[in-house]
């Protein structure tokens, strides 16, 4: 696992901390289809940071994904705003396992 996690990790982070950067851009437009965008970011980074058994990640990946789901249906700003708030936590949970990010 732990050859996995080397060979993985800096590729899986620069990979979440782009489709953080997506969801967060998306979230903001509040439109049907980048709320449907952020779902689907957020479902495969859950994915992805379980195959390589990111235990700290995959809970927060999770409750966003299940807030994203959320903003389908109605929703109050504070929603959308609860929703970024848990993409910039998770943004920080990734950025301390994947080391400064890149200029």
């Amino acid at each position: 696992m732990e050859d996995l996690l080397a060979r993985f990790l800096p590729q899986f982070v620069t990979l979440a901390r782009t489709r953080i950067e997506t969801a967060i851009s998306a979230t903001t437009k509040r439109d049907a289809e980048s709320v449907k965008m952020t779902v689907r970011e957020l479902h495969t980074l859950v994915g992805e940071a379980g195959l390589l058994g990111l235990g700290q990640v995959v809970p927060l990946a999770r409750a966003c994904e299940q807030k994203a789901k959320h903003l389908q249906g109605p929703h109050s700003d504070a929603d959308v705003s609860g929703l970024v708030d848990a993409l910039h936590e998770l943004e920080r949970v990734i950025d301390g396992i994947g080391g400064p990010t890149a200029p």
